[in-house]
């Protein structure tokens, strides 16, 4: 069975109406954000403290100096990297300052809570359950926090979400069309979901080939058009000129994962690599290599992200700043020191940091293996696109050069509905002995 035939069973009526008891639940949110937002208006530093941020503000706030001064837009947005990155933000705070910023991306945090909802639905499961993993995502510290940062998940999740959202709305090719949309629109905020679009058409074979070309166009039309006017200013078929690229992201993950080689060994004297030559690195030095996976996988399905929330947000432990430095931090502890010895050493001169951080970890064990519960039992019943979007989500973050818990969040709508269908499983199997 594929999404689209599961869209096909589910009742639109049912999954776009929004019952009472999920209205209170979404005003429930929607106060808490509220006060959030007046945290935030007498914290403004916590406003940058996401990844990237300063140095987004930066490209703003020079972006609206040129807005203002009526300068060339054109060759301003030609060389500053992909414009969902920062431009949707620059408008924002063109408009109305941080604040602006924040209320917007409060706004898609609700849809999302409220879109979860509905794909849960769509996908068969009942209204309780539907809800459940809709509240579940949104107490997540990433749907709570990174709404009130200056960072591009705040923009790429929602779309993401919206795409799948629309996908199940129909086996209309204007239906999958702008869910291929949503998705092309999430390419330009973060380029890792650029291969999906073409993913989703092959694992949708069943559906008639034109809705699968409708979503596969538009997911890729916004793309295709950026590069374009990329072209028309640079000469230069490429997304832009970014520090953060592919080639960057890299060179630092073999310079990581090579630390104890070498410096002829480790590339030292470049600034970025090819994909081919990071694969024959990693094919020369398969235990670095695999090494640093297992690090990162550690990261992806461990580390709860319960940090951005007690740390970044609410500063509790301003002692423990330093183990965000990504030379001598928290992730660069357990490459020397190893896993083991890296969690003793912060353990001893980071206790409270440590304790939030393990509490936060056991929680998020748990939820995983409900998810893979979930997705057995997704994949049994033939729905699977939700599992191979996390797996997807999974491999790209091994692209980066140390997989963090906030490149997992496009994928934690999904691993909170499979979480729900992991839990009602085993409840009805508990119930049936």
């Amino acid at each position: 069975m594929t999404i689209a035939a599961t869209a096909r069973m589910a009742a639109a009526p049912r999954a776009s109406a929004i019952p009472a008891a999920f209205a209170v639940v979404l005003f429930g949110f929607a106060a808490l954000h509220v006060a959030m937002v007046a945290y935030d208006l007498g914290n403004p530093e916590r406003f940058l403290n996401a990844d990237r941020a300063t140095s987004r503000l930066q490209v703003i706030e020079r972006f609206v100096a040129a807005w203002e001064s009526g300068a060339d837009l054109r060759a301003f947005l030609a060389g500053h990297g992909i414009p969902g990155d920062w431009l949707p933000q620059a408008l924002l705070y063109l408009a109305g300052g941080s604040l602006a910023v924040i209320l917007v991306q409060v706004l898609l945090a609700l849809a999302s809570i409220a879109w979860v909802r509905e794909i849960g639905l769509r996908l068969g499961l009942p209204e309780a359950r539907a809800s459940a993993a809709a509240i579940l995502y949104g107490v997540l510290p990433h749907s709570l926090v990174l709404p009130h940062q200056l960072s591009s998940e705040a923009i790429f999740v929602p779309l993401v979400v919206l795409s799948f959202a629309l996908v199940l709305r129909g086996a209309a090719a204007s239906r999958h069309a702008a869910a291929g949309l949503a998705m092309g629109l999430a390419v330009l905020v973060r380029p890792i979901t650029l291969a999906w679009p073409a993913i989703h058409a092959l694992l949708a074979w069943r559906t008639r080939p034109s809705t699968r070309l409708a979503y596969l166009a538009m997911g890729l039309a916004p793309l295709v058009l950026w590069m374009g006017f990329i072209w028309s200013q640079t000469g230069l078929l490429s997304m832009g000129p970014s520090k953060h690229d592919l080639g960057w992201n890299l060179h630092q993950r073999v310079q990581r994962m090579g630390a104890h080689l070498p410096p002829g060994q480790r590339f030292a004297d470049r600034e970025r690599l090819t994909v081919a030559e990071y694969l024959r690195f990693a094919a020369s030095h398969p235990g670095p290599a695999a090494a640093h996976a297992a690090r990162d996988m550690m990261a992806l399905g461990v580390k709860s992200g319960v940090e951005r929330l007690v740390f970044d947000y609410l500063d509790l432990f301003p002692e423990s700043r330093s183990l965000q430095d990504p030379q001598s931090g928290w992730r660069k502890t357990l490459e020397q020191k190893g896993v083991v010895g890296g969690l003793v050493h912060i353990a001893g001169d980071h206790p409270g940091l440590f304790v939030a951080s393990t509490g936060g970890a056991l929680l998020f064990l748990v939820f995983m293996a409900l998810a893979l519960v979930g997705a057995w039992v997704f994949v049994r019943s033939g729905r699977w696109m939700l599992v191979a979007f996390v797996l997807y989500v999974f491999a790209t973050a091994t692209a980066v050069d140390a997989a963090q818990s906030r490149h997992r969040a496009p994928a934690e709508f999904a691993l909170c509905l499979l979480a729900v269908a992991g839990f009602w499983a085993l409840q009805r199997r508990r119930d049936g002995r």
